[in-house]
């Protein structure tokens, strides 16, 4: 059996630890199992790490201690054993995972880029030049996320962000039971995913909303998640006096239902490398208009334009129009697609195998 040890961050509903886990639930594991480490105590996805066969392993802050990060990370893959590390950074303090194991001899060291920009710049400067003495694998879910983390023309293999079509797709049945549920009757449901933290700008969405109830009164801006700029976010709905259009629902686990029930989802975020909520609307067939700092994908029904008020006021009007030719993905659609969990977790089980000549 193939050992990996996945080095993330956290392991809440984050989509850098959600894509991860979305491989392992779907992997063969009697060939290859998971163990992880973690920085954040705690995290929604450790007991079904633990069902599924693997260990979580607490790490101190990377950024706070270093020093003992990467002491205690040595000592677990030393005594793990571990085929490959495989770390899942989005910025060049990856080199701080690779380097104990380089230092521990685990042959194969994976860095795998999950974004396209970082909050911590100064990390990602000072490692990038030497994150390449301690990498053998490059992995990345988009093109603009492997030219950020490592440089332009550099070999790596793409990991696409994959999911579950059988959960996402859309059901009338299921839209009309969350739509009554969640009390929204015939309002105009814009939705967004993702952790509140200024990159993912769900400022500009409240930002829109008075200009947007001018053509649609009946518009309902919805923002799914929680993080550190949430009551900024409700201080500025207060300002625009927007509150009874504005629902923050905070963190949820029925993403896959409420999805069903959005009109439009929109996901202005001034940054990303892919962004699995993004997918995970696609699946739904929800229209999804995204920024110019999202990668824009050969799936679905997306539009892709810069941030400017105007241009996404028209665009969600237009959308909100065609709400009635919203149909669920054909079989032959989703293999199309890229991005089916199934098949993309035999494909990482093979690159796997390949690396370790099993």
């Amino acid at each position: 059996m193939i050992r990996v040890l996945q080095i993330v961050a956290g392991l809440n509903y984050g989509g850098v630890s959600a894509a991860i886990m979305n491989y392992y639930r779907n992997i063969d594991r009697t060939k290859v199992q998971f163990d992880f480490t973690t920085t954040a105590a705690g995290g929604r996805f450790e007991e079904e790490i633990k069902q599924l066969g693997g260990n979580v392993f607490l790490l101190p802050n990377k950024s706070k201690h270093p020093f003992k990060y990467v002491k205690q990370l040595k000592k677990i893959i030393k005594q793990g054993n571990y085929d490959i590390v495989q770390s899942n950074a989005n910025s060049a303090s990856a080199f701080l995972d690779l380097y104990p194991a380089k230092r521990a001899k685990c042959k194969i060291r994976i860095a795998h880029s999950h974004n396209s920009n970082c909050l911590i710049k100064w990390q990602h400067k000072i490692f990038k030049p030497l994150l390449p003495s301690v990498v053998t694998n490059r992995f990345a879910c988009s093109a603009a996320a492997a030219e950020w983390m490592f440089g332009k023309n550099k070999d790596y293999k793409l990991i696409n962000n994959g999911i579950d079509f059988d959960k996402y797709a859309f059901d009338l049945e299921k839209r009309a039971a969350v739509r009554e549920q969640m009390q929204w009757g015939d309002d105009i449901i814009i939705g967004n995913v993702g952790s509140f933290q200024e990159r993912k700008n769900q400022r500009f969405l409240i930002e829109l909303m008075p200009k947007l109830l001018q053509v649609l009164p009946n518009a309902r801006l919805v923002l799914i998640g929680r993080g550190d700029t949430q009551q900024q976010l409700k201080e500025l709905c207060t300002q625009l006096n927007v509150n009874d259009s504005v629902d923050f629902l905070g963190a949820r686990n029925d993403v896959d239902m409420l999805l069903q029930g959005f009109d439009v989802f929109c996901f202005p975020s001034t940054f990303e490398g892919l962004a699995l909520a993004y997918i995970e609307a696609l699946a739904s067939a929800l229209p999804v208009i995204i920024s110019d700092g999202v990668p824009f994908v050969q799936f679905g029904n997306v539009s892709r334009l810069p941030l400017i008020h105007e241009q996404w006021i028209d665009r969600i009007q237009t959308s909100a129009q065609n709400v009635a030719n919203r149909t669920a993905f054909t079989a032959q659609e989703i293999a199309d697609s890229g991005y089916d969990i199934k098949t993309l977790a035999a494909e990482l089980l093979n690159v796997y195998e390949e690396l370790t000549n099993v």
